[in-house]
């Protein structure tokens, strides 16, 4: 009974006329290879490139969603970085960003501290808490937040190092942090 039903598969075909063109190769290979030179090319033009550095640690063209400082931690375009946030009420906040400043990253320490030399020539430790947003899901734990838990407002500017910061499987080692004040006025 299959044979049946294959001779008369093939006798339906036969009667449509249909003609059995081969792909072209050759076109189909020039096309594809054309739109990936194409796709690839917009990609480096419209990249974050090295020249969009204006200088040091952390200074680039990337505008800090809060109204803070960037400080970048890593390669520009394949690490991450934090934004500084001088809180209204004299708090500082740092959020934890991908490397273009465009998404949040939760990380899971249980704070960042900041090692500071204050005037007297003494080392303290300014310490900040992860901070819970039942909002976004955002736990202790598992946030981009974190907050001081004195007000910095009295020892700007603020110059410190985070001694170690980690973030997903990456571990950065003394990061320099110079804060003055936010960069733009009229953010949290």
């Amino acid at each position: 009974m299959t044979t049946h039903k294959s001779i008369f598969f093939n006798f339906h075909f036969e009667r449509l006329h249909l003609p059995i063109r081969p792909i072209p190769v050759k076109r189909t290979t020039m096309k594809i290879t054309t739109f990936l030179f194409l796709f690839a090319s917009s990609l480096f033009f419209f990249s974050c490139g090295e020249d969009q550095h204006e200088g040091g640690h952390g200074a680039h063209n990337h505008p800090a969603p809060h109204g803070g400082q960037l400080v970048e931690l890593g390669k520009h375009g394949s690490g991450f970085n934090l934004e500084l946030v001088l809180h209204e009420q004299g708090f500082l906040q740092i959020y934890v960003f991908d490397a273009h400043v465009q998404d949040f990253v939760r990380i899971s320490a249980n704070s960042i501290d900041i090692e500071i030399t204050d005037q007297n020539g003494t080392s303290r430790i300014i310490t900040c808490e992860p901070i819970e947003d039942p909002i976004t899901g955002e736990t202790v734990g598992n946030t981009s937040l974190f907050t001081s838990t004195e007000r910095i407002n009295e020892i700007l500017p603020l110059q410190g190092v985070i001694n170690k910061i980690d973030i997903m499987e990456f571990s950065y080692e003394n990061v320099e942090i110079n804060f003055s004040e936010n960069e733009q006025t009229g953010h949290e």
